[in-house]
């Protein structure tokens, strides 16, 4: 059965209301066209494509846009043989994109990723493709934040000096919130640092002052020295 909306006009002021109506088809994400499949607890639905807002930014769109935009650009000045490597290591190794499919990457794909990532570990770029894709899986000991804005999280097991972890956290949560898409990389450490990681006072000035009971989900990201990504580890914080 159809849902009916009520026009764009009669929505408030400063918002804009998406029709959207259920359907029967074969499970199916993404867009077509002017249409956009997906899918929550109550089933299939398709709605009106919207393109997405991409404002320039500061902070760490801007420097991951910049490093994206430098390590693309660097592809140019490898040389044949060079090239020929990351298409060949792409080959190897495939990806899984956000629709959980296994794909193979592009050579020129494969070198911005790695050093997009190496550069938001404060690494240089490297001209050749990764020794080894093997990272390690963060193992959180504890992940406490307090109503004052005191942050701390502590690795249980430590990797090697010489990778990263990344630390990302979301906004502050209702306590009946079970999930989130977006995060905010606060920080990254090495990944044998096993001692207290101190991100509260960051938290705060990114999204200001947090409230007891509210939640934070985090989400650790493994990056090896040679600039591979891992699977993320995530959990949640109870603000106490």
């Amino acid at each position: 059965m159809a849902m009916s909306y009520p026009p764009l006009d009669t929505a408030p002021a400063g918002e804009v209301l998406v029709r959207c109506m259920k359907i029967l088809d074969v499970p199916q994400s993404g867009s077509l066209g002017g249409q956009t499949s997906s899918h929550n607890r109550a089933g299939q639905y398709r709605r009106a494509r919207r393109a997405p807002t991409q404002p320039n930014g500061t902070g760490r769109r801007g420097i991951i846009r910049a490093a994206f935009g430098a390590a693309s650009s660097a592809w140019n000045a490898l040389t044949d043989d060079q090239r020929a490597a990351w298409s060949s290591f792409a080959d190897g190794y495939p990806v899984t994109d956000a629709l959980g499919q296994s794909i193979k990457l592009t050579g020129h794909q494969m070198y911005v990723s790695v050093n997009t990532a190496l550069q938001n570990v404060g690494q240089a770029q490297s001209a050749n493709p990764p020794v080894s894709n093997a990272t390690i899986a963060p193992v959180v000991a504890t992940a406490t934040m307090t109503h004052a804005g005191v942050g701390t999280l502590t690795l249980a097991a430590g990797g090697l000096a010489t990778d990263f972890v990344c630390i990302s956290f979301s906004k502050p949560q209702a306590l009946g919130r079970s999930f989130v898409a977006n995060y905010w990389q606060c920080q990254h450490i090495l990944a044998n640092v096993v001692t207290a990681t101190l991100f509260g006072p960051a938290y705060v000035a990114q999204f200001g002052a947090v409230t007891t009971g509210q939640k934070i989900f985090y989400k650790l990201t493994p990056v090896n020295q040679y600039g591979v990504t891992g699977t993320p580890t995530k959990g949640v914080i109870t603000v106490s």
